[in-house]
């Protein structure tokens, strides 16, 4: 779906995206990190909003320093982080008017106007001004218009921004129904932990403009997933204690039980250092990391491959 390889952004001097490497498959990617990552950057790159300074992108198929690039609008969806809607326009207008700005004519960009604001939960207030609108409905008429040309991918830059909790279940639910009923792509650039993990199939996490991991949700929790729970049959030593960084950092030890994160995949080695060190261990149970501590660990922590499983 998307391939950019030692992709670089500048503004001016500053280095906004440093050398991106990455192959993205179709489906729901979530487009973590925190504010001022480069989310923002990389979706208006691939837009081709901002001309890369360097490097290679594809996005569906087509090269974004290729000169039908800028076609590639007609096949994208772009939901932006602020509001931009007009206030003493209604819903219907504006949806139908961002239609045609697609490239539909305007019979087929009114029919579909009424379509996608029944899809987003719009329809009964469609002719209404948005100067009226709540926050929820506010987002929802912006994702309308990204949907209404028939994108084939959409990307929504912060799509929950500024909403209750209500507001947000919705608009996720929401995201969850463009792939499910509508067979679209998504990119979704959030950095709020929950909303990715409800939504995405696959992750990215970006912080400073560089990659930190990238793979499938599963694929990075199974990669990431070093810590186990280790008991042993009597209390350890102070000389066997001693030896514990042989086997790996303990992060905490409480009533017998220690947790600990092996810097190695094969767990078996823990019970060959127990043989070796005199103990007996009985227990050794996986832990498994919460998208939370994902997030921390690539960003603060140990360094993590760039994919758990080639790809994104």
């Amino acid at each position: 779906m998307i391939s950019f390889e030692h992709l670089e952004v500048r503004y001016g001097p500053t280095v906004a995206l440093k050398g991106l490497t990455l192959d993205v498959e179709d489906g729901v990617v979530g487009l973590l990190g925190p504010n001022g990552a480069g989310k923002s950057t990389l979706l208006k790159a691939l837009l081709g909003l901002l001309r890369p300074s360097a490097g290679a992108g594809q996005v569906l198929g087509v090269d974004l320093r290729a000169p039908e690039a800028a076609g590639l609008r007609a096949r994208i969806g772009y939901m932006p982080e602020y509001d931009a809607l007009i206030e003493d326009c209604s819903a219907f207008e504006q949806v139908a008017f961002w239609g045609e700005l697609s490239g539909l004519r305007a019979e087929a960009s009114r029919d579909r106007a009424h379509e996608v604001l029944h899809f987003v939960g719009l329809d009964e207030s469609r002719y209404r001004n948005v100067s009226g609108y709540s926050t929820g409905m506010r987002q929802r008429v912006k994702l309308a218009q990204a949907l209404v040309h028939s994108p084939e991918l959409i990307f929504l830059d912060e799509p929950t921004n500024g909403l209750d909790p209500e507001g947000r279940k919705r608009m996720l639910d929401l995201v969850l129904k463009v792939r499910a009923e509508l067979g679209t792509s998504v990119i979704l650039a959030s950095h709020l932990l929950e909303d990715v993990e409800r939504v995405a199939d696959q992750l990215i996490i970006l912080d400073k403009g560089e990659i930190k991991a990238a793979g499938s949700m599963a694929g990075l929790r199974k990669m990431l997933a070093r810590r186990f729970e280790l008991r042993f049959l009597d209390p350890l030593t102070p000389e066997q204690e001693a030896k514990l960084p042989e086997l790996g950092e303990v992060l905490h030890s409480r009533n017998g039980l220690m947790d600990i994160e092996l810097p190695v995949a094969d767990p078996i080695l823990a019970f060959k250092w127990a043989q070796d060190a005199g103990a007996t261990l009985v227990q050794l149970t996986p832990r498994h990391d919460r998208l939370d501590e994902v997030l921390i660990r690539a960003l603060h922590g140990s360094p993590i491959p760039k994919s758990a499983e080639g790809r994104a």
